[in-house]
């Protein structure tokens, strides 16, 4: 089964593509809408609560470290028995801290119900969508099927932002947070009930993509890789874990603060959210273009790519002000430039260290996003309360991106390639 089809060879359609159908919608109630959406709250909870927007977003903060402290304690424990409870808890923790947050009616609220959110945010999102993907499509299609989850995440999200920017404006942010609590309860968690299966051996069925005519191995021991008690001790490991600390730094900000910086720039709300709609839609596109071509031609080109051009994206929005032309550059940038955050890392993690114990990898690499994610929005909306102005924090966040560029360009080297 080399190449990606529809039906697997049982003659059914193969059951990896409701696993990926699964894993977009998971991610995106249990990751954009607290990630991406995050834009659309700021200024009216801030604004009802009479609070800064520095101390609001440090919920975000809250959440990741609470996701990091998650997955360094259980991202080992997903097997083929735990999958299915871990991400049904998790999905309600997540459904639980979302209605908290339309019940808060003090500062400390958010803090508080940041926790539950955080372990949904860590429990249900990357890490299990990346090793699900992992384990039910191989080699020959594996990108493109990661691309399918957080392109189709992307979809999903961009009919969310606008619709959950008009729930805010007719009924309340109140309102729009208990909208996002059903969608977890309703959707996800039957979803997770019905498709969350750990491989296609579960199935009797083989891995669509494989590069070798053996199913996909429950057992990490028959999988070919570098063990993870040997790859924890590269220097390499490292550093690509770190470039995932530095990029997300930068994208966690950018879907926090771009909204509420088009809006100061001017911009009515209205116009601000449509923009962040057209950038999750453009990585629809993005994320198939770059997941496609991790396939068939050089990663090293993706990986070290979809960063500096995310670097471009980011460091135009100081300019916007004086050409609002930019904005189209933004939109472009993002789409191809934040699969740098979730679609590459996985393929990278493959390429470095092979198939055996992938999990313990994905769920280190999604740590250092994990803490990129806990101080970018943050430190830019500290940044904002201290200078006034998004200048300055805007050309951080680009630096590090050109930093993470530098660092996937040299672990994508063939020095760095596992051929088993």
């Amino acid at each position: 089964m080399g190449k990606i089809k529809l039906k697997g060879e049982n003659g059914k359609i193969y059951f990896g593509w409701f696993i990926i159908i699964m894993c977009l919608l998971l991610m995106a109630f249990g990751y954009s809408c607290a990630v991406s959406i995050v834009g659309v709250f700021v200024l009216p909870v801030t604004e009802d609560l009479g609070i800064q927007i520095g101390d609001f977003v440090i919920w975000t903060t809250i959440m990741s470290l609470t996701s990091i402290l998650y997955l360094t304690i259980f991202s080992k424990f997903y097997n083929v028995k735990t999958i299915k409870p871990i991400m049904t808890v998790c999905a309600l923790l997540g459904a639980v801290g979302f209605f908290g947050f339309s019940r808060a009616t003090e500062l400390w609220h958010f803090y508080l119900f940041a926790i539950p959110m955080g372990i949904c945010f860590g429990g249900l999102t990357a890490t299990p969508s990346s090793v699900l993907v992992n384990n039910w499509f191989g080699p020959k299609c594996r990108g493109l099927a990661m691309a399918l989850v957080f392109s189709g995440t992307s979809v999903v999200c961009m009919g969310l932002i606008p619709l959950v920017n008009y729930i805010v404006a007719a009924s309340g942010w109140r309102t729009a947070y208990l909208f996002i609590c059903l969608g977890l309860i309703v959707i996800c968690v039957p979803m997770i009930l019905l498709f969350a299966v750990w491989s296609p051996a579960q199935k009797g069925l083989k891995q669509m993509g494989e590069t070798e005519n053996i199913p996909a191995a429950e057992d990490s021991a028959k999988r070919s890789g570098i063990a993870f008690k040997d790859g924890i001790k590269r220097p390499s490991t490292w550093l690509f874990f770190i470039s995932g600390a530095l990029i997300v730094l930068g994208s966690a900000a950018m879907l926090t603060h771009t909204q509420t910086f088009l809006i100061m720039t001017g911009y009515s709300p209205v116009f601000a959210a449509n923009v962040m709609s057209a950038m999750v839609g453009a990585l629809v596109i993005g994320g198939i273009l770059v997941g496609a071509f991790c396939d068939r031609y050089k990663l090293r080109i993706a990986a070290a790519g979809s960063c500096l051009i995310f670097a471009v994206a980011y460091g135009v929005q100081i300019f916007i002000p004086q050409a609002s032309w930019l904005i189209v550059v933004l939109i472009v940038g993002y789409g191809l430039g934040c699969t740098a955050v979730n679609i590459v890392p996985p393929i990278i993690a493959n390429f470095m260290f092979g198939d055996r114990e992938i999990t313990g990898y994905i769920g280190y690499i999604n740590i250092f996003i994990g803490i990129g994610g806990a101080f970018g929005s943050t430190m830019v909306g500290k940044l904002l309360d201290l200078t006034g102005s998004y200048t300055v924090p805007f050309l951080i966040c680009t630096v590090m991106m050109l930093a993470a560029a530098i660092i996937r360009g040299v672990v994508t080297s063939e020095k760095y390639h596992f051929k088993g």
